[in-house]
């Protein structure tokens, strides 16, 4: 086996209370979320900034180059997420920390409030694999297509993963998206590999993504994004729109980009001692690591 950084694990960091009413946000903290999510009247930032307004009609395309140049640098990161699933009258609170290689690579470890690790996922580039410490048992098999989704618990890829915690939407790459400016929504629509983006001219952000799959469409809003470097998210909602499932997830205001180490070799399927092995096949979406726990 390769060599491969130690797998880290940290401390969850003080849980702050979730959000369970509006009212609880400060009125400032509503006003910004409402103008950046496009809840508030979508005219208003046309009228006070029309020079940009009218670039984005006329040039939508350089605007997303611009934009997508900002994560240039960023090749991967390591942050501690707040992970709140719920379904139906069943919800689940977990600590996570996740490792993140673009364009595809990816390690879920969840936290016991000991620090200790209660379950990991990791996509590498052949394999995927799906431990948990309570039934002891390593699921693992070919990173194909719906593999990662199922051990998941939602029907995302990788890659599609990667795109939407690091907050880049749509990559651009081999394949070109289609831009065009979106008259409706008052913001940049990209499209691409089953996805859509919408990308606010004047924040440089990308405020809403869908992401189509076979069992329906899921739905990302973000609610707050780092200050320097990339626009990263610190705050996001998913939703599984047709299995009325939720997701929301904080990320740490310390989080740390291309740590020293974070390679290919990190992400492949390390053995746990004493766990059975099965094959990933026989796991099913309802069992996956963000559908635990939870009751209908």
């Amino acid at each position: 086996m390769a060599n491969k950084p130690q797998r880290r694990t940290v401390a969850p960091a003080n849980r702050p209370p979730w959000r369970t009413a509006p009212a609880r946000r400060s009125a400032g903290l509503l006003v910004a979320a409402l103008l950046l999510s496009g809840c508030a009247r979508p005219g208003d930032w046309l009228q006070t900034y029309p020079d940009i307004a009218a670039r984005a009609r006329q040039d939508p395309e350089s605007f997303v180059l611009d934009v997508q140049s900002r994560w240039d640098d960023l090749r991967g990161m390591v942050g501690s997420y707040q992970v709140r699933a719920s379904q139906g009258v069943g919800s689940r609170s977990m600590d996570a920390q996740i490792h993140l290689l673009r364009d595809r690579f990816v390690d879920i470890q969840v936290l016991a409030p000991t620090g200790s690790t209660e379950a990991y996922l990791v996509a590498g580039e052949r394999e995927v694999g799906f431990w948990t410490a309570d039934e002891n048992r390593l699921y693992r098999g070919p990173n194909d297509p719906g593999a990662f989704g199922r051990a998941l618990g939602i029907d995302l890829t990788p890659a599609a993963i990667v795109a939407v915690l690091m907050g880049y939407g749509v990559a651009v790459g081999d394949t070109q998206p289609a831009i065009r400016w979106d008259e409706a929504a008052q913001r940049i629509r990209v499209a691409g590999a089953g996805t859509v983006a919408w990308l606010h001219p004047v924040f440089g952000r990308y405020e809403r993504v869908v992401v189509s799959t076979p069992s329906g469409p899921i739905e990302i809003e973000y609610e707050a994004w780092s200050e320097t470097g990339p626009p990263v998210p610190l705050r996001m909602r998913i939703e599984v729109v047709a299995e009325e499932f939720t997701l929301e997830l904080r990320l740490a205001a310390k989080w740390q980009s291309n740590p020293e180490g974070l390679d290919e070799a990190y992400f492949e399927v390390f053995p746990v001692s004493g766990a059975v092995e099965a094959p990933l096949s026989l796991l099913q979406a309802e069992g996956g690591l963000l559908r635990r726990g939870l009751g209908r």
